[in-house]
């Protein structure tokens, strides 16, 4: 018995060496991460107020129209000479990107290209481009944690854990949703739970979220009034559910689509700058297609323009945006999702209440816009929560969203054949 006791305190001191540069090791990386946010924020809102003349784009985070009507194809036709110009400089001369599935795996993630390539996405969105600009702080945090994990010389489980918490929490900071990105590092990165994960998402995404406040703010990101919930809202949720679910298995299958034929080389240098132009030309009459979609979602949950107005507005945002990531451009389709699902729902609603009067239209723009995330995502509990706090609603609408992400998700399966071989979470990020 005494001399295993020395064994047994050396085992006990290397667990609690290894679990105190842990610790360490995920506060630094919620830091770094908040820090890495702060950066990209700074750079949207800099943007924006030289360009718009705002702190944020009048039309790329609010309502109103831009003060002029050819101001859209200027600025977002020199955001796609831009982006070509550095993404091809990038491709041709720099370091290989890894994704952020491949730092997650352990892919080395070059500094300053990582850098780069996340500024450049960044600021076209700020000029108009539409794309979503998740995908950016989830890259950069990656990245940052990446070099993080091998100074303190973290093992392979540990590593790709914290890795991910990082990758989430720069979703979870920029939106000011610190629950979504740790669902999003579990449920999609991650693919798998465990106490320990849990753990750490949660405190990256924490720390990450405390750290971006002094520019993203502690507001929700869309503000919307109470909701009524009653029979005719969950009647159409669960009609709409699959609705949402064959329209995002299409989007999710068109944007794949195009990202394998998507051109590289000098074809990248003519066709993403064409792309862009022929958006702004789109955005000049219809600027809320414009940005990553935020303008456009509260639009429909304010319910401001008419329902055929929305229903046209969809279709033009879902265009934008394949077309854009086709050309050639890097970013996200998380807000996409939200905005088109948000203005079809808002649509619905309109003639929903032809039928059965009564459903809040907010409140079914709302639960759309969750189940069209859901089966863009293929990650359901993460888009759900992800929607509840963006729009700060709560545990009010939990049951028809529950319903409508159901039959999303069953309709996506019946639906996409890919889904039928193999049914994982799927990132809407880089396409």
């Amino acid at each position: 018995m005494t001399a295993e006791a020395p064994e047994r305190t050396r085992v006990h001191r290397r667990g609690l060496g290894i679990l105190l540069r842990l610790g360490l090791a995920t506060a630094i990386v919620g830091v770094a991460t908040g820090l890495a946010v702060l950066l990209l924020v700074w750079i949207v809102h800099t943007v924006e107020h030289l360009v718009w003349g705002h702190e944020e784009g009048p039309f790329l985070d609010g309502l109103a129209s831009p003060a002029v009507w050819w101001l859209p194809i200027v600025t977002v036709g020199g955001a796609g000479v831009v982006a070509a110009v550095g993404w091809y400089l990038l491709r041709r001369f720099g370091r290989k990107i890894a994704t952020v599935e491949q730092g997650v795996a352990g892919a080395h993630m070059p500094w300053w290209e990582t850098l780069a390539d996340t500024v450049i996405q960044v600021t076209s969105v700020a000029l108009g481009a539409s794309i979503g600009k998740e995908v950016a702080p989830r890259e950069l945090s990656a990245m940052a944690g990446s070099k993080i994990v091998r100074w303190f010389r973290l093992d392979a489980r540990w590593g790709r854990i914290l890795i991910a918490a990082a990758a989430g929490a720069g979703l979870a900071a920029v939106y000011n949703v610190p629950l979504g990105g740790a669902l999003f590092a579990i449920e999609i990165l991650l693919a798998q739970f465990s106490v320990g994960a849990a753990v750490v998402a949660l405190s990256v995404s924490a720390i990450a979220t405390l750290v971006a406040r002094p520019l993203v703010g502690d507001d929700s990101l869309y503000h919307v009034a109470s909701i009524d919930v009653n029979a005719s809202l969950i009647v159409a949720a669960i009609l709409i559910g699959p609705l949402m679910g064959w329209g995002a298995t299409s989007f999710g299958a068109v944007t794949s689509l195009l990202a394998k034929v998507r051109p590289t080389g000098w074809k990248l240098l003519v066709a993403l700058p064409v792309t862009f132009t022929a958006v702004g030309a789109l955005g000049a009459v219809f600027p809320l297609i414009l940005g990553n979609g935020r303008a456009l979602a509260t639009a429909g949950f304010d319910l401001t323009q008419p329902a055929l107005l929305l229903l046209a507005l969809a279709a033009l945002k879902y265009v934008a945006t394949v077309v854009s990531l086709g050309s050639g451009a890097v970013g996200g389709t998380l807000q996409p999702s939200v905005a088109i699902g948000a203005s079809l729902g808002a649509a619905a609603a309109a003639a929903w209440a032809l039928v059965w009067p009564g459903a809040d239209a907010t409140g079914l723009a709302i639960v759309a816009a969750a189940a069209f995330l859901a089966s863009n995502m293929r990650a359901p509990f993460t888009a759900i929560v992800l929607v509840i706090e963006f729009t700060a609603t709560g545990f009010d609408l939990l049951l028809p969203i529950f319903l409508a992400v159901a039959g999303s998700l069953a309709a996506a399966r019946l639906t996409s054949r890919a889904s039928l071989r193999r049914f994982a979470p799927r990132d809407p990020g880089r396409e």
